[in-house]
């Protein structure tokens, strides 16, 4: 069973995406966390709100995370 990322996952997703298709491990080194840390922040494996905030400042994601 398919299980659905929360919103602020997708938008996080979308917003790497128009940053000219940027990778998690792009993201990763541009905020100073480790690449497999933030790929479970972005697949809602991980709760992180601090690592979150950072994601969403580098992005510019206005969308809650919680």
């Amino acid at each position: 069973m398919k299980r659905k990322l929360p919103e602020w996952c997708v938008e996080a997703k979308i917003a790497m995406l128009r940053q000219d298709n940027m990778s998690v491990t792009d993201l990763a080194k541009e905020i100073g966390v480790h690449r497999s840390y933030v790929s479970g922040v972005l697949n809602g494996r991980i709760n992180a709100p601090e690592i979150a905030q950072k994601i969403s400042k580098y992005l510019g994601i206005t969308i809650s995370y919680n």
